[in-house]
């Protein structure tokens, strides 16, 4: 049995596979994220008839995001150069807004107090030019010493020889101070102070907080009987073990949302797909991704919480607009949705758990796209009276009747995902009418007819377990670990004895830890990259590196790739430039063995609807009577009219008026957009 649980902000999603088939089921979020994963285990038990022993448990999670968010990371102290103490304040000196005088930066992880500053520097070399003042680092270790969590070590150009920080570490453990160091030659060897310091200091905060969450959760497992090494899924779109987790938790920030890209991959390459936009809407949010030739974009650095973290990690562009996304009306008077949220609790009004707010979900419950008669995620019965009371709130100010209201929070809400799927596509210089859409999460099924048909997409394919897509995508992963080492040459000067020196250690580092996770060498798969530029850029392309070749030759290949994307991105290139070699990268893997994608049954093309009901589609069409189809009930080869409903036990989807829909071998529903007007 493969086993993967997804924590989102409103639900928590488990998908198994066994014996050639998958399975799903949602239970609601809990404030403490370990209580929904282990209620999510014991739900499984109660399906399953027995105590589940998977082989294979992958974990998505948003607690790391959460604690940057809420600002409830550990207390931390950071070790830096003299002279440097207040980088995490400085940062790029970029304004947030440029003409806003009164933009708030957000506070530094490490207050300045903690600071402390160490006399110690190398040069761009790594040459020592002062050493290490150890009378001072214990002096300084004493005064924190009982008084934080954590402590991050930053010392300048350490990327280029830790030896000053691993000395730091052990004068801070001689002098007692007993919490987890965190060094940034271990994190991020690479150069940029500013970025290197940030995500250090992030990792560190972190650890206390992780650590916690995974020893809660191996705590919950061993009592329920279940010893399978827990894995997490990280940024990059790999899992990893969750030693690697705890010992540099950034690599969780975008955990969710690359499990979501990984799940959208793997169903959309099986159904014939190459180029993909993804749209996974779930309680809290709407996650976009552009895969142009099935291949997920990676980004070497994001930014969370408005904190530069350089991990490498999928390319997600992320904006407030899901099912509890809260609608209100600003101090001008116009309709706004989101990105506050009603979350897992008090959640929507229509869960009748407490809320009143009016939410998108609420929107789609009065304007009847979801069903008041049946429950999801261990919920109760949709309440529309309670809907239609949150939804009014709104319109009587606004002037509006309800269901115009309704529409209109529908409406502002597929606005910002139609601007943030422009973002990833139209703005990097991709035609998103060259793309398929994945609508998937619990809600993105009900937007992605109507949001493709505004950016001029035809084809839409929402997913067998489109709701808990990913947390397929979780065991579909493969482990993955990604370094990276600054060596700061010009390419001329970038010698294949310096260049195999650095690959070699890259992987010996790499094939350690995944030794560590019991991953035989045999299944070790290793890829390279070099960041180069042009001399005087600020910036760098990420280029692969096939080293099956001597690196003698590779060298011109790598250039010439080079000048190719510097064009491509750019739109000019410059061969007669001299090049610099910045960093070289090793992505390690593991292949895993990915749960099937079974045929969907084959009883003949027809489908029967189990009800039908009153759907409003905006003031041209109005409303309409659909047929409702139970999509467990869908057989391969089936068309089905529109407009309709489908109903699945993790999501619904809508097929607006002038949308052909069927049903792949695969259980997929093929969606045929044509422009219609709402």
């Amino acid at each position: 049995m493969l086993v993967g649980v997804d924590v989102g902000g409103t639900f928590t999603d488990l998908v198994w596979s066994e014996a050639g088939q998958t399975y799903a089921l949602k239970v609601p979020t809990t404030p403490q994220q370990e209580e929904g994963f282990l209620r999510a285990l014991d739900a499984l038990r109660e399906v399953h008839g027995a105590p589940p022993s998977p082989a294979r448990l992958v974990h998505g999670t948003t607690t790391a995001t959460n604690a940057v968010l809420e600002g409830t990371w550990s207390r931390t102290a950071l070790f830096t150069t003299k002279g440097f103490r207040d980088v995490l304040e400085i940062g790029r000196q970029a304004r947030p807004a440029l003409y806003d005088l009164f933009t708030d930066r957000p506070e530094p992880v490490v207050p300045r107090t903690l600071r402390m500053e160490v006399p110690e520097r190398l040069d761009h070399r790594g040459r020592v030019v002062c050493s290490l003042d150890e009378a001072k680092v214990r002096r300084l270790a004493r005064t924190i010493r009982g008084t934080v969590s954590s402590v991050a070590v930053v010392l300048l150009y350490a990327f280029l020889d830790d030896r000053h920080e691993q000395r730091v570490r052990e004068l801070l453990r001689d002098e007692g101070v007993d919490v987890p160091i965190t060094l940034s030659s271990e994190v991020l060897p690479e150069f940029r102070e500013f970025e290197r310091t940030s995500t250090t200091v992030l990792s560190a905060a972190l650890r206390p907080v992780i650590a916690g969450y995974l020893e809660r959760l191996a705590a919950g497992l061993r009592k329920r009987s279940i010893h399978a090494p827990l894995l997490l899924m990280s940024s990059s779109g790999g899992v990893v073990s969750a030693e690697e987790a705890g010992r540099s938790p950034a690599v969780l920030l975008l955990s969710g949302p690359a499990g979501g890209v990984e799940g959208a991959r793997r169903v959309g390459t099986a159904a014939g797909l190459s180029n993909m936009i993804t749209l996974d809407m779930g309680g809290t949010s709407t996650d976009v991704a552009l895969l142009p030739g099935g291949t997920p974009q990676r980004s070497p650095e994001r930014e969370v919480a408005g904190r530069p973290v350089r991990i490498p990690a999928v390319d997600v562009h992320t904006v407030g607009a899901g099912g509890g996304s809260i609608a209100r009306i600003d101090a001008g008077g116009a309709l706004r949705v989101g990105p506050s949220s009603a979350g897992a609790v008090p959640g929507p009004a229509c869960y009748g758990l407490g809320g009143s707010a009016p939410t998108v979900s609420d929107a789609h419950l009065v304007l009847g796209r979801l069903p008041e008669d049946r429950t999801l995620g261990g919920l109760p019965p949709l309440d529309l009276g309670a809907a239609r009371s949150a939804v009014a709130s709104l319109a009587q100010p606004l002037g509006l009747s309800v269901d115009d209201a309704a529409w209109g929070i529908l409406t502002v809400a597929e606005a910002t995902m139609e601007q943030a799927v422009r973002v990833i596509s139209v703005e990097r210089g991709h035609d998103p009418r060259g793309f398929a859409l994945l609508a998937f999460g619990g809600a993105g099924p009900l937007h992605g007819a109507a949001l493709a048909s505004k950016l001029g997409i035809r084809n839409v394919l929402v997913p067998a377990h489109a709701g808990a897509l990913s947390a397929l995508g979780l065991m579909s992963a493969d482990l993955m670990l990604s370094l990276v080492r600054s060596v700061l040459l010009p390419w001329a000067e970038a010698q294949s004895d310096r260049l195999h020196e650095v690959m070699d250690q890259l992987r010996a580092t790499a094939a350690q830890r995944l030794s560590a996770a019991g991953v035989p060498e045999t299944s070790m798969a290793f890829r390279y990259a070099a960041d180069l530029r042009y001399r005087g850029q600020g910036f760098e392309l990420t280029i692969p590196w096939d080293t099956s070749d001597a690196i003698a030759r590779t060298r011109e290949r790598v250039a010439q790739d080079f000048h190719d994307a510097h064009e491509a991105r750019y739109g000019y290139a410059a061969p007669e430039d001299p090049l610099e070699l910045v960093s070289l990268r090793l992505t390690a893997t593991a292949p895993t063995q990915a749960p099937p994608l079974p045929p969907t049954k084959n009883a003949g093309p027809s489908s029967t609807p189990t009800a039908t009901r009153s759907v409003y589609f905006g003031p041209v069409h109005g409303w309409a009577t659909c047929p409702v189809f139970d999509r467990s009930q869908l057989c391969a080869g089936a068309h089905l009219p529109s407009p309709a409903v489908v109903e699945g036990t993790d999501c619904t989807c809508l097929v607006p008026p002038g949308t052909t829909a069927q049903v792949d071998a695969i259980g997929n529903l093929v969606l045929e957009v044509l422009p219609w007007t709402p």
